[in-house]
């Protein structure tokens, strides 16, 4: 098996009261925007898979990490400090578009909680993109660097607290609103948003090969 990488922290920020970015020295990791890297404390047993936050041409990598306390990694990353010491194993996973953004079908984006990190690769990377993001969240807080997307192709669904553009789930949204067959769907999240949102786009005409997804645990 070959050494894991050891990434130093360059230093890390809030992203609301649950979340936060953690930025890393990338020394040349080639990843695909929307890929994820295995990240945790150098030395450390416990490791978690995060989707990369940066984009392609950034000098530095990022993650998006909700803290979860008692968890295992999250709760150690976050009192990382700059120049501690990380290893990363990636990277990995194949939920990439099918072009750069510059050409073809648009994209319909659908990212609940920090399932929104991706995305903010894949706009970053590539902002001349097409595509609109649903971002589901519980609380408005929860919309982790929303200033980031264009305000015309970003909605976010608040399930409980108020504000927001739509107040409810991205299940609700899709299923008041016309779905364009063209589109090509990425999804992020847990296993049963994925599921409801797959059931509504297929009635709606979108083909399975147009259906992509990540399954955040």
């Amino acid at each position: 098996m070959e050494p894991l990488a050891v990434h130093r922290v360059i230093h890390a920020r809030r992203a609301g009261p649950s979340a936060f970015v953690l930025r890393f020295e990338r020394l040349g990791l080639h990843f695909e925007p929307g890929q994820h890297v295995v990240l945790g404390l150098r030395g450390a047993l416990a490791r978690r898979e995060y989707s990369l936050y940066s984009g392609a041409s950034d000098d530095f990598l990022e993650v998006l990490v909700r803290e979860i306390p008692g968890g295992l990694v999250s709760p150690e990353l976050a009192r990382c400090r700059p120049g501690d010491e990380l290893s990363v194993e990636g990277p990995h996973g194949l939920f990439i578009t099918e072009s750069s953004g510059r050409a073809g079908s648009p994209y319909l984006f659908v990212g609940s909680g920090t399932g929104v990190a991706p995305f903010h690769s894949l706009v970053s990377s590539y902002p001349r993109m097409d595509y609109l993001l649903l971002h589901g969240v519980r609380d408005p807080a929860d919309c982790f660097d929303f200033g980031h997307f264009e305000p015309s192709r970003y909605v976010s669904c608040v399930s409980r607290g108020l504000g927001g553009d739509y107040h409810g789930r991205v299940t609700g949204w899709l299923s008041e609103h016309a779905i364009e067959p063209r589109w090509q769907c990425y999804l992020c999240g847990s296993q049963a948003m994925i599921y409801d949102c797959f059931s509504i786009l297929r009635r709606a005409g979108i083909p399975r090969d147009h259906l992509h997804a990540e399954v955040y645990f």
